[in-house]
């Protein structure tokens, strides 16, 4: 097998590329090839992401954006791709595709692949304009799941080959935790504080559960846009005693995170594949989420987990009820759960797929 060089670029803040990009790296897939890393975002890269390239041993690069504002973006990416003059580029950021594939349209040989993790209904114009280019100019694109793939057919003209390749998780990782605590009952959700996550309705129906659960607890990771929203809503609730905001967490802190709660809640409005459900379900964690079509094919209801009505508050608070009302049964739907992650959602799996795109 050829040994590349691949550099690949993702987000620099808090999302689900690093989730997606570092196991690959510390699996089979990273020991046979060469890898740089390039951050890229409105925000400064975090710091975590740069310990943890250089606990592994991979050269970085950090490109800061304005937003809308590519130029300067594009013309650094340019330099960095000339200096490391590397033969694979995977694209995990959307926006730097096209320096991406007019560098290699000048260099024989190299290859390009566009990795679409947006959910369409949460792209501006931007977003839209540079999907629509990966889709008639990436030697190949990868999307997380067949529904998405489907949409992306149908929703675009694709000229170039699609491949379904599911996020990966280590489950030699993210495993159950034998010595958790009885009480209190702890909640856990960590994703980014968007608008496209529902921490609302999550506050208004954890409000309601405390009359039948009062030992309870919420504890919700993450921080962005909505953030003070989020909070001084939990203030008006009444919710101070019940509620901790864990802010950003790196890999070592989630770790702790999921080893410290009974049940998962992802309550959201748009996914295309969640990495954060695939890690609680790897952990042997009962998970509730919204029935948005992606999360219906991680969850099967009364199976692998629950799923409540989107937008719902009251429908969240039943099934929010029903898993805490018998963590028995709650945890053996956990059980299940790492079971299905273990045969589909490996990163031995991923790795191989993605092995088998850049060749």
């Amino acid at each position: 097998m050829q040994k590349h060089k691949v550099i690949h670029v993702i987000y620099s803040g808090l999302g689900g590329h690093a989730n997606v990009v570092f196991p690959l790296l510390e699996s089979e897939f990273g020991e046979k090839h060469t890898h740089v890393l390039v951050f890229f975002g409105v925000e400064e890269t975090l710091p975590d992401y740069l310990v943890k390239s250089e606990e592994l041993g991979i050269k970085t690069y950090s490109i800061q954006k304005k937003p809308r504002k590519y130029l300067k973006a594009f013309s650094r990416f340019k330099e960095i791709l000339e200096l490391e003059s590397p033969d694979r580029i995977i694209v995990h950021s959307s926006e730097l595709i096209m320096p991406a594939k007019i560098y290699s349209e000048k260099k024989p040989g190299v290859k390009v692949f566009y990795a679409e993790h947006e959910n369409n209904q949460s792209k501006g114009r931007s977003l839209r304009m540079f999907s629509k280019y990966a889709l008639r100019k990436a030697d190949a694109v990868v999307c997380l799941n067949d529904n998405y793939k489907a949409e992306l057919q149908k929703k675009y003209k694709c000229k170039v080959p699609i491949h379904v390749i599911h996020n990966g998780v280590d489950t030699d990782k993210f495993k159950p935790t034998k010595d958790k605590k009885a009480t209190p009952i702890v909640i856990g959700m960590a994703s980014r504080m968007i608008p496209g996550k529902d921490h609302i309705n999550l506050l208004k129906a954890f409000k309601s559960i405390l009359k039948n659960h009062p030992n309870t607890e919420l504890h919700l990771a993450g921080e962005g846009e909505t953030f003070e929203k989020v909070k001084a809503l939990s203030i008006s609730l009444e919710l101070q005693n019940n509620v901790q905001f864990l802010g950003l967490l790196n890999e070592v802190e989630m770790l702790a995170f999921y080893s410290k709660i009974h049940t998962y809640v992802l309550a959201t409005h748009a996914e295309t594949l969640s990495t954060a459900i695939l890690q609680a379900m790897s952990c042997g964690l009962p998970v509730l989420t919204s029935d948005i079509p992606n999360n219906k094919l991680l969850i099967q209801p009364n199976e692998t987990g629950w799923l409540y009505k989107d937008k719902n508050s009251l429908d969240l608070a039943d099934q929010l009820n029903e898993m805490l009302s018998d963590l028995t049964v709650a945890n053996k739907i956990g059980e299940k759960a790492r079971a299905a992650v273990i045969e589909r959602y490996s990163i031995k799996t991923n790795a191989q797929k993605y092995t088998e795109l850049i060749q």
